[in-house]
This record gives structure tokens, sequence and C-alpha cells, in this order.
């Protein structure tokens, strides 16, 4: 169960602000509620400007059905449809128990989304590989699939 009130409508003009690596660096901000552009797409209020043709909402390019993504940009994007809603509360019933330090900290949406989607030791086998090389970053329930090393 969830332990305190939380909020799954977004909150308008919160961006990605620090990308782990350079590549997604790269790729673009993510923009809540879930808009994905280019950087030289965005408003000088660092808002992705919505009426480019290249700017995408709840964007799952490069996502597989089980929920992961190949940029880290996408897999927030998309893991913040409102059709993730009983995925993600489900999870984070879980969570309470297993991983109840970093999820139950989470205030919203956009929050658990970003918590998500970054690599985690469910992402790597051996310690030192990507279970799967390509889509690493996952919002899903299940871990990403393991590709032999």
């Amino acid at each position: 169960m969830i332990a305190r009130p939380f909020s799954w409508i977004q909150p308008i003009g919160i961006r990605i602000s620090a990308a782990t690596n350079g590549n997604e660096a790269e790729r673009g901000p993510v923009k809540s509620p879930g808009y994905v552009c280019e950087r030289k797409d965005l408003l000088v209020n660092g808002c992705c400007n919505v009426n480019v043709p290249g700017t995408k909402q709840y964007c799952c390019d490069g996502c597989l059905t089980n929920g992961c993504c190949s940029a880290y940009e996408h897999c927030v994007s998309c893991c913040l449809q409102p059709n993730k809603q009983l995925l993600l509360e489900r999870f984070l019933n879980r969570a309470a128990v297993a991983f109840q330090n970093l999820f139950m900290a989470v205030e919203d949406h956009f929050e658990l989304c970003l918590a998500k989607c970054r690599t985690s030791s469910q992402s790597v086998q051996h310690e030192n590989t990507y279970r799967d090389p390509i889509a690493k970053y996952c919002y899903g329930e299940s871990p990403p699939e393991l590709f032999p090393a």
C-alpha cells in the first residue's frame, strides 16, 4: 500500500536537469507531462515547444513491450503515460518493503518515473555488464531480458 498521498498529476514545467552520461545529454530533455524534444526546440522557460512537429508526448520510441527503453528520456516519457498508473501503483505497493528508502521518497508520478528509469542492479549481470546493452532503462515490472555476455 502507498504509505502517503501520491500525486499522479505531473507539475508543468519540470524537466530532467542533469543527465547521467553524455549520451542522455545529447538526446534532449524530457518535459513533464511527458514531452520529449530536441534541445533546439526548448523555449526560454526550459519547456519543450509543443508546436514543433518533432516534440512528442509520451514518446515510447526505442521502448520494448516489457517497459525497457534504449534512451532514458524516452523511458521517462513513456512511463508518464496515464495508462501506466496501475502498473506503477502495483510496483509502489511492492516497493514499500523491498526498496523503501528509494521509492517511498518520491512524491509524484514524474519523480517515480525518473527513479524507475535509472539503471539499477536489476539492469546488470555480473555487476559489470548490462543484461540488455540496448534497452537498459526500465519502468516495467520485470528487469531487462538477460542476454548472453
